[in-house]
Order: structure tokens, then sequence, then C-alpha cells
């Protein structure tokens, strides 16, 4: 269990606030580049860290990331003219360009210097992956966006979708790198149909199902930390899921036994305190995907990880407004009890959902003072030992947040290996876990 204070110190992301401080030195994704999908196009509202923002495509086709409040009144910028390279408040036509300079203070008298004492909170963005990234800190210079895996691949390689979680970060990452939960939440009652169906996940679901209790073991790195998980596949060998964990919330869950095979994971990003948007990527790095495999992923409820836009609720213009899914704890998440006795262990259908359901009903901020761990939570107190750790480092010495300096450390990916019980599951999978540059 952690103490309130460390709780607090995990969870709270607004500016001042230790985290806070801490993930501000790192790039955040922050919308897909066709949320903003041409020059003069409409602002859009986003919710970052705590943060009220205005996100736009300025004449150019630069992106602009200002605060939402005009430093005149107060006035939404969401309601701004999009126009001649920058964004023009309603109220009184003060105009602000993407570095959040003001341009033209029209009802000012024209031989005022007013406008160069003026300035809105602006903060730098990149786009690569079909991904607007923002950051959000002053350091100088600006560091390097992380070299993820899927992040350099070709964009036929990768597909990306986004759902709002109306919880904490911290406990929607750390259901991501629980590797015991799904022998249990995610399981089926008969997993012998997938099996006898050549399910591409057979020996997944024959393999987890036959061991619920997995031993844990995890490996500290400069950019994050490597689970390992252990079920017995045989007298003789170990079935190891390896997941990456990668700070400040990216994980990368455990992949396939086939070395080709397709890799998913997710970024855990904080809106605020109690808010969560969870990224969820697939990849593969030696081909494109294949045309049926991403119409899965567009499927709903079939999708997997991914939650498909039949999924969302209607389209607002709040804050990952397109992205709030139509299962939420005020229906239960579409719960099916007679398919939870017949079929599924939790009775809920769609996969992604399934995670977002528990970890939106532990409430908006889960009180860790009262949890009881196990020897199945060693990733979970590994990483939190991490993240407070350098919260920590930074706070007492400067000491640069771990990855943040190095981007190409986050080239690395996740994997499956059935290996003898002798043998070094880091060692044997250090191939598997690297990708070449």
């Amino acid at each position: 269990m952690l103490t309130t204070t460390d709780n607090q110190t995990l969870c709270r992301v607004g500016q001042g606030t230790p985290m806070g401080t801490l993930l501000r030195h790192y790039w955040h994704p922050m919308i897909l580049s066709e949320e903003l999908p041409g020059p003069d196009c409409e602002p859009l509202r986003v919710k970052l860290l705590g943060e009220n923002l205005i996100a736009y495509r300025d004449s150019f086709g630069t992106i602009g990331l200002m605060a939402e409040a005009c430093p005149h009144r107060g006035a939404s910028m969401f309601f701004g003219r999009n126009e001649e390279a920058g964004l023009r408040c309603v109220y009184h036509g003060w105009k602000f360009d993407s570095t959040g300079a003001c341009t033209d203070m029209p009802n000012e008298p024209a031989e005022s210097n007013f406008k160069n004492k003026v300035r809105i909170q602006a903060y730098p963005c990149r786009e690569r992956a079909g991904i607007v990234w923002a950051y959000l800190g002053n350091e100088t210079p600006i560091p390097e966006l992380p070299d993820l895996a899927w992040a350099v691949l070709p964009a036929e390689n990768v597909y990306i979708s986004k759902r709002w979680q109306s919880c904490n970060w911290v406990q929607a990452y750390e259901g991501g790198i629980d590797s015991s939960h799904v022998g249990f939440l995610h399981s089926k009652l008969h997993p012998e149909r997938a099996i006898a169906a050549n399910e591409s996940d057979a020996t997944f679901t024959r393999l987890t199902h036959a061991d619920r209790t997995p031993h844990f073991e995890v490996v500290d790195t400069d950019y994050g930390v490597v689970v390992g998980a252990r079920r017995t596949a045989d007298r003789d060998a170990y079935y190891w899921r390896i997941t990456q964990f990668m700070y400040p919330y990216y994980t990368c869950i455990a992949g396939p036994l086939d070395p080709a095979g397709n890799i998913g994971g997710h970024a855990w990003v904080p809106q605020d305190d109690e808010n969560t948007m969870t990224w969820s990527i697939t990849w593969n790095h030696t081909r494109p995907l294949r045309e049926q495999e991403v119409e899965r992923m567009k499927s709903y409820p079939g999708g997997g990880i991914h939650v498909g836009r039949a999924g969302m609720q209607p389209k607002t213009s709040a804050p990952g407004g397109a992205w709030r899914p139509q299962l939420t704890i005020d229906n239960n998440y579409g719960v099916d009890y007679e398919l939870q006795r017949s079929t599924l262990f939790f009775g809920v259908e769609q996969f992604g959902m399934q995670d977002q359901a528990i970890q939106e009903t532990m409430g908006p901020i889960y009180d860790r003072t009262g949890e009881r761990l196990g020897s199945a939570d060693t990733a979970i107190i590994a990483v939190r030992r991490g993240l407070l750790r350098a919260v920590h480092d930074l706070q007492a010495r400067g000491t640069q947040p771990p990855g943040v300096a190095r981007p190409a450390s986050y080239r690395v990916r996740s994997a499956s290996i059935i290996i003898p019980k002798a043998a070094s599951w880091f060692e044997a999978a250090q191939e598997r876990l690297t990708v070449p540059v």
C-alpha cells in the first residue's frame, strides 16, 4: 500500500505539483493530426495535464496550442477566428500567433505598443506518426520526441485509436502492466472452443487458462521497466509473457509467440487528475497491416484493444468529445449476465472496455492506502517506485527524468517466449525486445 502523500504525488498532474512538474519534461500525444484537417480549420478544445487549451492549424499548416482563456478578459479562444496565421479573439479582436505573441490589438490606439507586452500561454507542437505531440515544459533546448517503435514505422504498419477514460492515469496504466488479470478479466469460460477453432490466440488462451498464478520478475532499465510473467508450459519449459513499461505512461502488451506477429500497446495520457486519454496502438515492424486486420480493429465490439467509432457517443466540442465510449458506469458497461454465465468470465463483450470498466469503477482517484498487494503485483510496485524515485531525484537534485534525454531508448517491443526452465528469460528474449535501428 502507499501513504496518502505518495498516492497524491503519483496521481496529481496539475501545474506546480511534483508529478505535474515531472510530466512536463516529456512530450505528450495530444490529438490525431486528422482532427485538425487543414489550414484555418475549426479550433479544437484540448485538456492536457489539467490545463484547458485550444489547438488549431494556422494558415501555413502550423499547429498552434494556446491557453483557452484570452489574457485580456478571459474569453474563450475556442470561438476565435482562425485566420491569417493566427487565432483572433472574437471579444475585442486581439490576435495571437502559434508562439503566443500578440500580433494585433485593434481596439487599442494605433500608436500604442501594448500588444508587444502581451502574450498568451502557448506550447510547441510537432507531428509524427499521424499524431500531434505537445510539450508543456520549459526546458531549453526542448528534448527530442521519443523514438517509440510504432512512431517511427511507416504509416501502413500502424493502426491507432483512442478513447476517453473517466479515471486517473495511474490506475489506467497499472492495469496495462498487470499481466495476471488476463487469466480472469479477459478469459473465456470454454477456452477449448477457441483452441479447436484454431484462433490466432489459441496458445495464449491455453497457457493462460492452464496456469493462472504467474510468477513475476522485473528488470529496471534507463527508460522504464521490463516485466516478465512466467507460466508453466510443460514439464521442462516455461511460457514467459514479457511486457514493456516506458516512462512516463507507455505500455507494450506482451507480444505473440510469433516474432513476426502484431504487437499492441497503449499510452495512458493524463487529461487532468480524474481523466485519461487512452491511446491504443497496434503495429507490425516487418510488414504493413493487412486490410482485414485493420477492418477488424475498426469494428465494434470486436476491435480487441481498440474501441471502434461505432462504440463512441455522439461527438461534442468538449475536450475529447469525439472519443467518449457509449459504455459507461451509467449503463454498467453493457454487462450481460447471461453472457457471463455462458461464455465470458466478465460478461462485457468489448475487450478494451473490460479494462476500462474495472479501472473506472475504482473511482476517479483510487485510494491506495487501503489496498493489499501480492506477488502478482510485482510490476506495479516496481513502476510506482520508479516514478516516485524520479520525482524525488528531480526535486532534490534536478535530475532529468528517465528517458527524456535518450529518445532512441524507446525503440523496444514486447514478446512471448517458451524456453527451458533453467534459461534466463531476459537474456533469451533480448533479440525479440529490441528494434533494429
